[in-house]
């Protein structure tokens, strides 16, 4: 299988060349992340097997959000701790995807636009929710970015997953929904979210809001909100998104004839697997498009399922008649050798090995 840090190693001195401009500071770190990723520049351990008799040596994963090979454990860890938190109820999931003029200045702006975007779409969601006519109280959320398409392309959308259920002014009575198949109207969703949005950009970033016209009703965002049964099969869809990135080893068969880099993705339209020939060139520049600023969280809880209100979501468990959450341990497994399949022993710890930057070290070789 090909990994994507040979591409890297290959192709990122001829990236850094043909850029037209400074490349980002995140971009630099997430290549530098990949490059190192399970090498002895991570350190790690030296484990033993007593029935091969040889010793095999296992190196640390960089654990980037943006690294191909990294975030299989921590995204079974939150999936386990976010069912253990799922109430026995129906839920929404919301998809908001961002209007055309929006993408490109997210994509240049990502620091100061996304949590404009996580806000004004919770408290969007909130005020329609309060609305008599519709829920009737405040809902909870939990938020998730996701910025790619499956062909990894530039394509910025929130995902919320809503309980079915609010709780009134006093936190004392539960209200649901009157049509359990319809929580709130779509459209007044995005007007509303325009309207927020570009008031908000006014006022918070000025410069920004003058290269960009949102009061057309054509620049609406785009709204789905569809009921998904009890949230564990929604929520095992969001989970593929909060700790991996948008490129997967497993995507790649590696060079063509050509020396493009086949890359394997499913139709929408007809749910088969096709596959576009990159030049690996751009198959980087894809990457690197989902590559978001450090401390930029892309999950976030809003409501009473906000960290902030621990004492309303138990309280809501209480008037449903439930306990407190009892969360499963995602278990771990002894590592096995690679030979016989024998439990390992350990026998040392590793040090990592220190010294330049690997990404700046593939531009000097191949000067």
């Amino acid at each position: 299988m090909l990994h994507f840090a040979d591409i890297l190693r290959q192709h990122w001195p001829a990236y850094v060349k043909d850029a037209k401009g400074p490349i980002p500071k995140r971009h630099w770190r997430a290549v530098e992340a990949v490059l190192s990723c399970q090498t002895p520049r991570r350190g790690g351990q030296r484990q033993f097997c007593p029935k091969c008799k040889r010793d095999h040596f296992f190196f640390h994963s960089c654990n980037h959000r943006s690294c191909p090979r990294c975030g299989g454990r921590r995204q079974q860890e939150w999936t386990a701790q976010q069912e253990a938190r799922l109430l026995p109820l129906p839920y929404y999931l919301i998809t908001i995807t961002l209007p055309d003029p929006l993408r490109r200045l997210f994509g240049s702006y990502p620091q100061e636009l996304y949590p404009l975007f996580f806000e004004q779409s919770a408290q969007g969601l909130k005020e329609l929710c309060l609305n008599r006519r519709f829920l009737g109280g405040e809902p909870g959320c939990i938020a998730v970015l996701h910025t790619w398409t499956r062909r990894m392309l530039h394509h910025p959308h929130l995902h919320l997953l809503v309980p079915a259920l609010g709780i009134k002014q006093g936190g004392c009575a539960l209200v649901r929904p009157r049509d359990p198949d319809y929580l709130i109207p779509e459209r007044a969703l995005a007007r509303r979210l325009r309207t927020r949005f570009a008031a908000k950009l006014k006022s918070a970033f000025p410069e920004l809001a003058q290269t960009i016209d949102l009061s057309a009703a054509s620049q609406d965002f785009v709204i789905q909100c569809k009921q998904v049964g009890r949230g564990k099969p929604a929520l095992r869809y969001l989970a593929a998104y909060v700790a991996r990135s948008a490129l997967t080893e497993s995507r790649l068969t590696g060079y063509d004839a050509k020396g493009r880099v086949p890359l394997r993705s499913k139709d929408s339209s007809d749910n088969q697997w096709k596959v576009e020939s990159l030049e690996p060139l751009e198959l980087i520049r894809r990457w690197l498009l989902h590559v978001l600023p450090k401390g930029l969280v892309r999950i976030r809880h809003y409501g009473w399922l906000s960290p902030a209100a621990g004492k309303t979501f138990r309280r809501i468990r209480f008037l449903l008649g439930l306990g407190p959450v009892r969360r499963s341990n995602v278990p771990t497994f002894p590592r096995l050798c690679p030979a016989c399949q024998s439990p390992l022993q350990l026998v040392a710890r590793v040090a990592p090995v220190r010294g330049p930057p690997l990404s700046q070290s593939a531009l000097f070789l191949a000067q």
